[in-house]
């Protein structure tokens, strides 16, 4: 049997520590507990992390918070105060004041105004489409390579950083490498626990890729697409597909096809500002 490289088994236990921080966000998330969940030296552990990931361990852990702390400001009615302490900020000035250096507005604000909140004016008839310019155009044949992912659609960035150091520890990584996510349920519609969806990239020469350890692989079609080039958090798209849904399509002359909607994320989360994120939302059409 072939013996794993240290990067792998490396890669292996902080998928493992992935998983503990997703399932723990609300709870203390104590260094010395993710070390032994990792199973890997405290002393060392942030050096590995970083070795594989390219970010530190601290950084993700704050980012998947605020990244929820924005979810739970657009979806529930909680205080500020509230989703600060389940994002474990001891008070709403440091939970304002960090949230603030990452959306760009405090928490109040994005809650009243932010991006998602244009989704909901109506299309007049007679105008342009607000918001956002929506463009039909053909789109390239895909064959994408990931993680599945089962559940809340806002989880599936813990698919996307297994994929990325699975990719890391096996040098798989070139300049044309490009992520998308694929989701094959309307959140609205479906139980949030059954939730499909799956984190991916593009692989040009599929039958020479190594699919291994739960990878899958999916075909998109070339075809006719309306694609969205949305700029800001993941946490407002929901609102932008409704919109998509609700107020393009039906003035549009178009019809959906047979495919799943699917995303391209052209700039990476760890490297600019949440307002400054870039995401192709494809709706496939007939």
């Amino acid at each position: 049997m072939k013996r794993q490289s240290t990067a792998e088994h490396y890669q292996k236990r902080l998928s493992v520590l992935s998983d503990y921080i997703y399932e723990n966000l609300e709870g203390d998330l104590d260094m010395d507990r993710l070390a032994e969940v990792a199973l890997i030296s405290p002393y060392h552990l942030h050096r590995v992390y970083r070795g594989i990931y390219g970010s530190s361990l601290t950084d993700s852990i704050r980012w998947i918070r605020l990244h929820y702390a924005a979810d739970r400001l657009i979806k529930t009615d909680m205080s500020i105060e509230a989703i600060g302490r389940l994002a474990r900020y001891n008070s709403v000035q440091s939970f304002t004041r960090v949230f603030s250096e990452t959306f760009g507005m405090p928490p109040a604000r994005f809650r009243r105004e932010g991006d998602h909140v244009q989704f909901s004016q109506p299309i007049r008839k007679n105008e342009d489409y607000p918001m956002q310019e929506i463009t039909v155009r053909d789109s390239e044949a895909l064959t994408l390579i990931g993680f599945e992912h089962h559940g809340d659609y806002m989880k599936v960035g813990q698919q996307f950083e297994k994929l990325q150091g699975w990719l890391a520890t096996r040098n798989l990584f070139d300049p044309s490498t490009r992520f998308f996510g694929v989701y094959f349920d309307d959140p609205d519609t479906v139980p949030t626990d059954e939730l499909r969806s799956l984190a991916c990239i593009t692989v040009a020469n599929p039958d020479e890729f190594p699919i291994e350890e739960g990878l899958k692989r999916f075909d998109i079609q070339a075809g006719k697409c309306a694609v969205m080039r949305y700029k800001g958090p993941y946490a407002n798209m929901d609102a932008a597909y409704r919109w998509l849904f609700s107020e393009w399509l039906p003035n549009s002359t178009e019809r959906v096809g047979n495919q799943p909607a699917y995303e391209e994320y052209l700039n990476d989360v760890h490297s600019v500002p949440q307002t400054e994120l870039l995401t192709d939302i494809y709706i496939p059409l007939e």
